[in-house]
């Protein structure tokens, strides 16, 4: 694709991705729009390129409902190491698995776009903006509706790595409460988040949300228990 600009081309492969979700089922099409919408506004807030964001936004959930088969499958064709946890949730490989499939397929090739969507579902250490706005975006989109959201919603607005640190830590309470296997990767997200986040207060400044964070914990637990119990997080 020999396009004038890189705008250009990434605005061809938004379309792509936007006509490969109308194939998504109704309640992930809204979900990936709600994402979309979110993604959008957070760039705008934070000066990230908003085609970016959409585009990372239409792609990330693409894989989303492939079969655990199929997912496993493409991961070793993509040379995708999984590990225990992704063996016994294939589910956690979607991110992964559909940023090597449209780096091969549609030749996409903005790296930063690529990690946001890689990482969505357990974040990494060391995130950048746009894979903060992604991962922020697919935890706080309208559709998302349990108690503490919209706290989680104003912080998003003003602070992207508190924001996520809390949605990192609703998230592993909800998955200690629920009995189920944590990702590494989750931990390792949240420790890099804590030490970001502190270094920037002087140490002191992770304390003012947690009464709200423990109201988003159990709104989690109620709000996102049968989409995550049943294997299904965005």
């Amino acid at each position: 694709m020999d396009y004038a600009t890189p705008r250009e081309r990434l605005e061809l492969w938004e379309a792509r991705a936007r006509e490969m979700a109308t194939h998504l089922s109704p309640m992930r099409r809204a979900h990936v729009e709600g994402v979309v919408q979110t993604c959008a506004s957070l760039c705008r807030r934070f000066d990230e390129p908003e085609y970016r964001g959409r585009l990372a936004a239409w792609v990330h959930d693409l894989a989303r409902e492939w079969p655990a088969e199929r997912l496993l499958q493409q991961a070793e064709a993509f040379g995708i190491v999984g590990d225990d946890v992704e063996r016994e949730m294939p589910f956690l490989l979607h991110g992964p698995v559909i940023a090597a499939w449209v780096r091969q397929e549609w030749g996409l090739d903005d790296i930063e776009i690529l990690k946001a969507v890689a990482n969505h579902t357990t974040g990494r250490p060391g995130m950048g903006r746009l894979e903060l706005i992604l991962y922020v975006a697919d935890a706080i989109e309208p559709g998302r509706s349990f108690a503490g959201v919209e706290e989680l919603r104003r912080l998003a607005s003003d602070d992207l790595e508190r924001a996520a640190l809390a949605i990192s830590e609703s998230m592993i309470h909800y998955l200690l409460g629920a009995g189920l296997l944590i990702h590494p990767q989750t931990l390792l997200t949240r420790n890099d988040l804590l030490r970001r986040v502190r270094a920037r207060s002087g140490g002191n400044g992770v304390t003012g949300w947690k009464t709200e964070l423990a109201q988003s914990v159990q709104g989690w637990r109620a709000g996102r228990g049968k989409e995550v119990g049943d294997g299904n997080p965005g």
